[in-house]
């Protein structure tokens, strides 16, 4: 991101001090356009396969919780079974089996925040993926922009400086959007490794 941004400020400056030829600067313009259209794609199709392979990891750990816990309450309806067994009155035997309702539900109820855990932060790496691709989009709109204003030979230092701004603003959210992701990868794996053990 970085790179685009040093390359439109490299360009910006060419246009207004006239130092490399306009030839040169159009070529330039061009290719970088033409590159950043090609990154578009790419990071769609890259968003695209992470984002499948998040889902698939949301299914692993919700069928590893629920193998989990149909362990777990194999164990509970096991005690419960022998305990029913010794079990001297039907009272006894009804406070057995109330109990095991109770414990089942609670342990099933207990892996829900988990699950959800794991659900949000898969839904929050999709949106920040989202975000992340309409920066970039913003940033391709004004090299766009700005490789127009080459080819056409306009020279609007405003609207070129707007341009820079808008590059630098979005190259910053990026930044963020980036470390909010890597957080958001970490809290997923750190979910999944919490529920393995």
């Amino acid at each position: 991101m970085r790179r685009d941004s040093s390359l439109l400020l490299f360009i910006a400056a060419a246009l207004q001090t006239s130092c490399v030829t306009p030839v040169a600067v159009r070529s330039l313009s061009a290719g970088l356009v033409q590159t950043q259209r090609v990154y578009a794609l790419s990071l769609q199709s890259y968003f695209a396969v992470v984002e499948k392979f998040a889902d698939a990891q949301v299914k692993v750990a919700e069928m590893r919780i629920d193998d989990v816990t149909s362990q777990m309450n194999g164990a509970l309806g096991q005690r419960a079974a022998a305990d029913l067994a010794q079990a001297a009155t039907p009272a006894d035997r009804q406070k057995i089996i109330d109990q095991l309702v109770k414990d089942i539900a609670a342990n099933t109820g207990a892996d829900l925040p988990l699950k959800n855990k794991i659900a949000a932060s898969v839904a929050s790496l999709k949106q920040k993926d989202q975000e992340l691709a309409a920066a970039y989009a913003v940033i391709l709109a004004a090299s766009e922009k700005l490789d127009e204003y080459i080819r056409l030979k306009k020279v609007d230092e405003a609207a070129i400086d707007a341009l820079v701004q808008t590059v630098g603003v979005n190259s910053q959210k990026i930044t963020s959007i980036v470390d909010a992701i890597t957080k958001l990868s970490a809290d997923i794996i750190q979910s999944i490794t919490q529920m393995q053990s």
